[in-house]
């Protein structure tokens, strides 16, 4: 993710409690966080009531509320993906909770796009392995949210988590093994 000294200004600024400040952050980060939002919608069902643009409308409604420091520009998109997440698991329990129609969609995670390839799975599970995954090794759960719901390319997320590329590809490697082990558990 690129260095941007303004955009690192206006975040320390919003850190400090200038709250005015956000409205300035979007546009200097809605590419990118348009580039999060598709990648995390391209796994929901065509009929899916929330679209890219509305989840990153909320994302950054909640944002306001997220009290952390934040480093800089990736680690800003990584928090808004995260929140982009748990929108998303809001959305599908919501839906799951309804009287009738309520089952939850699948949500594809494909890191070929190739079609027919594709591997559905239920997004209340995936969150369920990436909650208690969170607990022993946070580092997996937030190479998940920037590789494979954030579309970051290897050399991103390396950066962003401040780890070699060679950590991430054997981290990777692991994690793709865990998931399908634990979602195929979970069948």
């Amino acid at each position: 993710m690129e260095r941007n000294p303004q955009l690192t200004r206006l975040l320390n600024e919003w850190r400090e409690g200038d709250a005015e400040v956000l409205d300035r952050i979007l546009p200097a980060v809605y590419d990118e966080l348009h580039r999060v939002a598709r990648g995390y919608m391209r796994g929901q069902p065509a009929n899916h009531t929330l679209q890219a643009t509305a989840l990153i409308n909320e994302a950054f409604l909640r944002i306001r509320d997220v009290k952390t420091e934040l480093n800089d520009r990736g680690h800003f998109i990584g928090i808004v993906a995260n929140l982009m997440r748990n929108i998303l698991i809001d959305h599908a329990r919501a839906k799951s909770s309804q009287k009738r129609g309520g089952g939850v969609k699948p949500v594809t995670i494909d890191e070929s796009s190739v079609p027919g390839k594709e591997t559905s799975i239920d997004v209340l599970a995936l969150e369920q392995v990436l909650e208690a995954l969170e607990k022993r090794d946070p580092r997996k759960v937030r190479i998940a949210e920037l590789y494979y719901f954030c579309g970051a390319t290897y050399a991103e997320t390396a950066a962003a988590l401040d780890i070699s590329e060679a950590t991430l590809h054997r981290e990777l490697r692991m994690l793709k093994a865990l998931l399908a082990r634990r979602l195929a558990d979970d069948k």
